[in-house]
Formats: C-alpha cells, structure tokens, sequence
C-alpha cells in the first residue's frame, strides 16, 4: 500500500483521491475548501482543511513521506507553483500537478521537477487521436514531447519479429509491452513474433510516435 497526498480537491484532485483511495492505498486530501474536505471524507484516510502554500502546515501534514503528492489548485497559479517548490524543496519523491497552461506547466517543470498534467489539452489529444487514427488504442503524454501509445498491430506486421520489423532502428520508438487479452509480455524481445490481437505499448518522442501511426494507419488501409 502507497502513500499519496493530493492537494487541492475540485473536479481533478477529487477523482484522483477517490481513485487510488478505492484502490487501497492511504490518501491524505488537504483543501482550504471545507465543503471540499467534507465531501471526500468517506473516500480518504484523512482529508484536512489547511493551506498548502504554508510549508509548516506541509511538514506537520507528513507529507514529505508520501510517495507521491498530487498538486491539483485549479487557476490559482502562485499557489501551485509555491507548494509544487516546496514540495520538491522537502524532498518528496513525486509531484505531479495540473497546469491551467502550458507556460504554467514549463515554469513547474522547470522550478520542481514536475510530471505536469494538462487534462483538458490531454483528453483532447486522446480524442482527437482517437478518432483520426481508430488503431490507437490509448495515448499517454509522459512529459515534454514524449508519450506512450497502444496501438493495434496492423496485419503487415501479423507473423513478423520485432527483430525483422526493427521498430526502433527506423522508428526511433521503443517498444516496451505487448499486450493481447489478458497477456502481457513486458520488454518483448528482439524475437518475438507478432501475433493478431496483439496491441504494441510504446514509448517515444511525439513527433517519432506520430510518424509510427502514420505508417500503421497505412497498412492497416492496405
């Protein structure tokens, strides 16, 4: 069982919070929004009403000893970018935050590190993605410039090893799964074959995965 803190409990920070509470895990809800506090109180371990951009009131919290904190304070940019330095200044091992912006989300990369969330831009992009290209099957922003994709193989790849289709060599992605079903076989080898139902997890620049389904679109069509 992990550790996490989610600050911040609107729409975003609040769904994060219940999820990983249903999963288990131990969730501490920090809010300066009492009703907000109230409303996740059956769905965490301890939900507090407190300002996160005080760095005692962080320290008194424990939260240095998450796992991982969630910084998720809608438009309030300088209260984000303050408790996401502190954070980082405490020495906790993963912050994640939302950025109401992509010049938001550079400045908390730049100042703590941050694996940076822009849900609307995001669930855009998997959209978008999604009804452009119907083999990809999930998409993943990791960072600047890089994300994972699940694409379905197309039938030109049906029998062919990784080896032969040299994926990485021309493509510049790595494929790091394979999944069919209920299989899931991790960092697959040079040797593996292709077989149908397989679904490629890769992981690459975004400029290397778009070219990648360009080519699979087109022999998907073929």
């Amino acid at each position: 069982m992990a550790r996490f803190v989610v600050i911040g409990l609107g729409k975003f920070g609040g769904h994060v919070a219940r999820r990983l509470y249903e999963k288990g895990h131990e969730v501490i809800g920090i809010d300066s929004d009492k009703e907000r506090v109230q409303d996740l109180r059956d769905y965490a371990t301890q939900a507090v009403v407190a300002d996160s951009s005080d760095v005692a009131t962080l320290r008194s919290l424990g939260v240095a000893e998450a796992d991982a904190v969630v910084v998720s304070l809608g438009e309030r940019m300088d209260a984000s970018i303050l408790t996401a330095l502190y954070l980082r200044e405490m020495g906790v091992k993963r912050i994640v935050a939302k950025a109401v912006s992509p010049d938001h989300g550079k400045i908390l990369d730049l100042i703590a590190h941050t694996t940076v969330v822009l849900p609307e831009r995001d669930t855009a992009e998997r959209i978008a993605n999604a009804l452009a290209a119907p083999s990809i099957l999930e998409y993943l922003p990791l960072g600047v410039g890089f994300s994972l994709l699940e694409v379905a193989a197309p039938p030109a790849f049906l029998g062919r090893s990784l080896a032969d289709l040299q994926v990485r060599k021309r493509y510049n992605v790595l494929v790091v799964a394979v999944k069919n079903g209920d299989r899931l076989e991790l960092v697959p080898g040079a040797s593996y074959a292709i077989q149908p139902g397989d679904v490629l997890v890769m992981i690459g620049r975004d400029e290397d995965l778009e070219v990648v389904t360009r080519i699979v679109e087109a022999r998907e069509a073929d």
